[in-house]
Parts: structure tokens; C-alpha cells; sequence
């Protein structure tokens, strides 16, 4: 028998996994029941809210909540704080904290964290627990910064990720308390401020609650109508490398020059991307030195990290830990080269399980009873489901407003899903909540 490349082993598991959702889809669409006259309430009631949701979404887009913005995500915390005690939840503030980083000398990337959000309500039946994020990559500088509309589409900071997938969980919640539901369900909603940032702060948290909980549901776009099934682990590094000044023209071989080690690392990093296995690296930001005419003393980076499978987290953290500790481009033994380090796979891979399928399966089933046609796809992003199913919560994490563009400038969202989603979860939740 022929011996199976990587590629076409990795070909076989991705056909397996398809033909398993597809399974266990159909199995739980084949006994979703329609609609119910007290569900098409609900769905009527949110039709009358659109136009207060699509100026919900204009105005928490309009106020910028980048990872590092405390003042403004001290803002849109308070809009959910006080949306969600309206509607019965207790509310709570949870510390967000300091993350120290190594640095050159005169720079600082320690990450100062704002608090995060647990709104909670004890009830009966299922206990769901619905996340999402207040933060988005754009900083308080950028030139990306307002909220605008064009027919069906909406274009600004966050519409798909993840403030319309705020908006859409909101009024789901809205919809069900308006109807009398919400008050005998037994609901948690988990807003943190450092999604963005890998969940440095708040995975304690997610993983405290996933834990207390029997379904999760994160409201991440959507994309292009598509529920997402798997994802990829995520790790990020940054390493400082420290050499020695000197002058660049009159004592040029008396400094041991930082830029130049970190490029040898950079060259050794960058190939331990290996498309077969699906493992992906890349360093994204680069910085060091002082002047044109000084050998640096000091360089750094941060490094980006994907992979199917924990095993493959944990060896390429390895692989790095051992980059970081070679000195390749001056003699090892001269000790001026060394290497400062912080290494964290901040998500595990999300993999499905019959149970996640379960979830999956059923939110298609009833997004088809509404005339929603949604797809299935994995993706290589990741989200703060990944930690929750990790510890054995069921999550749906793709629930929220449909869009593109997400990280850029370009990021826009279709305007009318924010209406379809809401219906879809206000459904969803009403009947995850009575099992």
C-alpha cells in the first residue's frame, strides 16, 4: 500500500469532519419544530425595534474601543451595564489587570487592561451563557474611527466585530424579556475587554463560567452567513534580543548588533511554517535600534502563531524557546547577544463535538424555519468559544451580524442580517433554555 502524504492525510480528516457535520446537521434539522405562535412574537416584536437597533449599532461604533482605550470601553461597558440590569441581570465588573512584557530600553508594551463585564441571572431549564467582546484592533489614533451607511451596507470600527454582534445579542435578550420569557431563564452574558488582545486577562474568567454552564453562544460575524465549526489554536511571543552599542564607522567591530540577531531569528521563525501540517507563524511587528549610525543594542518582535491540533501548539512554543535561546550570528560564547522572551497560547483549537454539533445542527435548522440559509465553514481566526468549548462548554461562536473586512479599514457589515440574527437568537435561546 502506498504511503499517505501529510497533505492527503490532512485532505481525509477535513472530508471526515465535513461528512460528520453534515450527519449530525441533518439529524438535528430533522426534529426542529416550527415556529411557534409565541416564537413569532418574538420575531414581530424585533421587527418593530430594527430601526432602535441599527441606531444602537451607530452609536457604540461611534465610540472607539480599542484593546487599550480604557476610557472608551469604560463608556460602552456602562451602555451594557445599564441595557442589561433593565432587564433583570445583576450586574458585575470584573478586574481587568497588567500584563508585563519584555521591551527595549526606553519603550513599554506592557498592556494595561480594562475591566470586563459578567451580567448574570439565575432561572430554570439549560444554563446558557452568551460572549462577547467590547474591544476592537482599532486605537484611539486611527484614522478608522466613524460609523457610516451606505443602502444595506454599513461600514466603520467594529460593525462586524463585534459591536453589531453586541447589538444582535441584546435584542435577542430584549425581545424575550419584552415577551415575559427571559424571566424564569437562567442566562449569563460575559463582555470582556481583551478579546482583541488574545483574552490575556478575562480567559480565567470565560473558563470559570463555561464551566457553570451547559450551552455557550459567542457572537462573532457571522461572515457570509456562515456558522463556523472549527478553528485553529492561537499563540502569540515576543522576544527581545540585547547586543552592544558602538559607533558604526570608528568602532564598528565592537558592537554586537541586535537587529542583525534578530533577523537570524526572524529567517529561523518564519520556517517553522509548514502548510501540510496546517502550522502557521508569522512576525508581524519588528522594531530596534537607535540610529543609522549606531550598531543597535536592542531589537524586537511579536510573532503570530496558528495550529490545528494542541500537540503542534505546544511543540512550535518549544521550537521558539529554542530559536530564543541560540545565538546565531555572532560566537555563542562571547555572552554579549542574549534574549529575552514571552511565549503564550492564549487559544487552544476549537474542536467539534457531537454536542457542538448538536448546537450547530440546531441553529441551522431554525435559521432555515426563518428563511436564513446558513453555511458551515472553519476558520483559522479565533475566539473566546475556542476557551469555553476547551473546557467542555458546547459553543456556538459565529451568532452575531454578517460581514467582511474585519481588522481593516474595509471592515463592513450587511446591515439587514442585524434584524435576521436577532430572530434567529431570540428563537435559539428560548429553546435551548427549556431543555
Amino acid at each position: 500500500m502506498p504511503k499517505l502524504s501529510a497533505h492527503n492525510f490532512q485532505l481525509l480528516v477535513v472530508l471526515a469532519s465535513f461528512l460528520i457535520a453534515i450527519q449530525l446537521t441533518f439529524a438535528a434539522e430533522s426534529i426542529e419544530p416550527n415556529i411557534s405562535p409565541g416564537e413569532q412574537e418574538l420575531l414581530e416584536w424585533l421587527e418593530g425595534e430594527e430601526s432602535d437597533m441599527v441606531a444602537m449599532l451607530e452609536r457604540i461604533t461611534n465610540i472607539n474601543t480599542g484593546s487599550l482605550n480604557k476610557a472608551g470601553m469604560a463608556e460602552l461597558a456602562e451602555i451594557f451595564s445599564t441595557e442589561l440590569a433593565r432587564l433583570g441581570f445583576s450586574v458585575d465588573s470584573l478586574p481587568g489587570g497588567l500584563i508585563e512584557m519584555p521591551s527595549c530600553p526606553g519603550t513599554n508594551y506592557d498592556i494595561d487592561l480594562a475591566d470586563h463585564l459578567l451580567a448574570s441571572k439565575p432561572g430554570n431549564g439549560s444554563r446558557l451563557l452568551l460572549m462577547g467582546h467590547l474591544d476592537t484592533v482599532f486605537r484611539f489614533d486611527s484614522p478608522f474611527q466613524s460609523y457610516r451607511q451606505d443602502g444595506d451596507r454599513v461600514f466603520g470600527p467594529g460593525v462586524a466585530d463585534m459591536k453589531g454582534g453586541l447589538v444582535v445579542m441584546l435584542y435577542a435578550l430584549k425581545a424575550l424579556h419584552a415577551q415575559g420569557l427571559l424571566r424564569d431563564m437562567d442566562v449569563s452574558v460575559l463582555l470582556n475587554s481583551d478579546e482583541e488582545m488574545g483574552s490575556l486577562s478575562s480567559r480565567q474568567y470565560v473558563e470559570e463560567q463555561a464551566r457553570e454552564h451547559d450551552f455557550g453562544l459567542v457572537y462573532e460575524s457571522s461572515g457570509m452567513n456562515n456558522l463556523v465549526r472549527q478553528r485553529k489554536g492561537l499563540g502569540q511571543a515576543r522576544f527581545v534580543v540585547n547586543g552592544r552599542a558602538s559607533h558604526a564607522g570608528g568602532a564598528h567591530e565592537q558592537g554586537r548588533s541586535a537587529i542583525k540577531e534578530l533577523a537570524y531569528k526572524i529567517v529561523e521563525i518564519e520556517n517553522l511554517t509548514d502548510y501540510e501540517t496546517g502550522v502557521t507563524v508569522n512576525v508581524g511587528i519588528v522594531s530596534g535600534g537607535e540610529s543609522r549610525n549606531t550598531v543597535a543594542p536592542c531589537a524586537e518582535a511579536l510573532i503570530d502563531l496558528r495550529y490545528p491540533t494542541p500537540e503542534q501548539g505546544v511543540e512550535t512554543a518549544a521550537q521558539f524557546e529554542e530559536i530564543f535561546s541560540r545565538v546565531y550570528s555572532y560566537p555563542v560564547d562571547s555572552g554579549e547577544i542574549s534574549t529575552n522572551s514571552w511565549v503564550s497560547l492564549h487559544r487552544p483549537p476549537k474542536i467539534p463535538t457531537e454536542e457542538s454539533d448538536y448546537l450547530l445542527g440546531k441553529t441551522r435548522a431554525i435559521g432555515r424555519l426563518l428563511g436564513q440559509e446558513l453555511g458551515v465553514t472553519d476558520s483559522g481566526g479565533g475566539t473566546d468559544g475556542s476557551l469555553s468549548q476547551a473546557v467542555g462548554l458546547p459553543t456556538l461562536d459565529s451568532l452575531g451580524i454578517a460581514g467582511t473586512g474585519a481588522h481593516t479599514i474595509r471592515e463592513e457589515a450587511r446591515l439587514s442580517s442585524l434584524l435576521e440574527r436577532a430572530q434567529l437568537n431570540a428563537v435559539l435561546i428560548a429553546r435551548l433554555a427549556a431543555e
